[in-house]
């Protein structure tokens, strides 16, 4: 690793202030973003891989009475999975809890226009030590655990707050897939541990504690960075709001993901507390 990377506090101190600084020079991209037809689809498509993942009673006649499904998501930065979550459980007649956290105080003043649920300044230690052990059915990390100098960590730090059956969903980033090499060239420190690979994050779930029960591949096409950026240019070109249009474009991005799995963009992990397991 880089001698000159920061790590432990001075790691947690430059994610803090670089996410502040990020976050308040793209809240108008994050607006637009919200808002785009095509991309709200492509996050909702990950929200059903998310919620396709409550485990136990789920919303069946197994779980306790007047206590709905509660997802915990760490790094919700400015609330795009989040809302999608939220959105995809309402028009599918579900009611859940979301509770949402970033490092970031200006991701979450983006996150709390259009997320509903607990938004919590902190680092995952910091806010798991504020939420009930045994609470969440679900703890969601997207684009997190390559950013960290040790995952299995962060893992373990979340394992008490899982309820019986509960599991952990991580989407990351794969290496064969051309939009995050050319992240990970511009943003080399906050990348450090992107080429570690896979195998990294299968020995971080099994030191946890974790079981891994699927590791599924998630898109292909560039939607986060056409979307993402800030420059307007994609979000113009592609602001289709026609549903076929964007039905035949979501299912292209599925079949190509099947034909070409070398370049998908995600590895969708999905993995629950194994009672044999112990951190290492």
């Amino acid at each position: 690793m880089d001698a000159t990377a920061p790590t432990g506090d001075q790691d947690r101190e430059y994610q803090r202030d670089f996410y502040d600084r990020h976050y308040a020079r793209r809240a108008a991209a994050a607006r637009d973003q919200h808002v785009h037809p095509l991309f709200r689809s492509f996050n909702e498509r990950a929200a059903a891989r998310v919620l396709g993942a409550i485990g136990g009673g789920g919303w069946g006649p197994g779980r306790p009475p007047g206590r709905p499904p509660a997802v915990f998501e760490i790094g919700c930065g400015e609330g795009l999975l989040g809302s999608a979550i939220e959105r995809l459980a309402a028009r599918e007649g579900r009611a859940l809890h979301y509770t949402g956290s970033d490092v970031s105080a200006a991701a979450l003043d983006i996150a709390r226009k259009v997320v509903s649920g607990e938004l919590l300044v902190g680092d995952a230690s910091q806010v798991a030590a504020r939420l009930e052990p045994a609470s969440q059915d679900l703890v969601v990390a997207k684009n997190l655990l390559h950013h960290l100098d040790d995952p299995a960590s962060l893992l373990h730090t979340v394992r008490p707050l899982l309820a019986p059956g509960g599991r952990v969903v991580a989407f990351e980033p794969r290496l064969g897939c051309p939009q995050f090499l050319l992240f990970n060239v511009l943003a080399a420190r906050r990348e450090r541990h992107y080429f570690a690979g896979q195998r990294r994050n299968r020995a971080a779930f099994a030191a946890a504690g974790y079981r891994v029960v699927a590791c599924d591949l998630f898109s292909w096409l560039p939607y986060e960075l056409a979307f993402v950026i800030r420059p307007g240019l994609f979000r113009r070109l592609l602001a289709t709001s026609d549903p076929r249009t964007i039905a035949r474009v979501s299912s292209a991005d599925d079949r190509l993901t099947e034909a070409i799995p070398a370049m998908a963009c995600y590895a969708v992990w999905t993995a629950e507390a194994d009672p044999t397991g112990e951190k290492s």
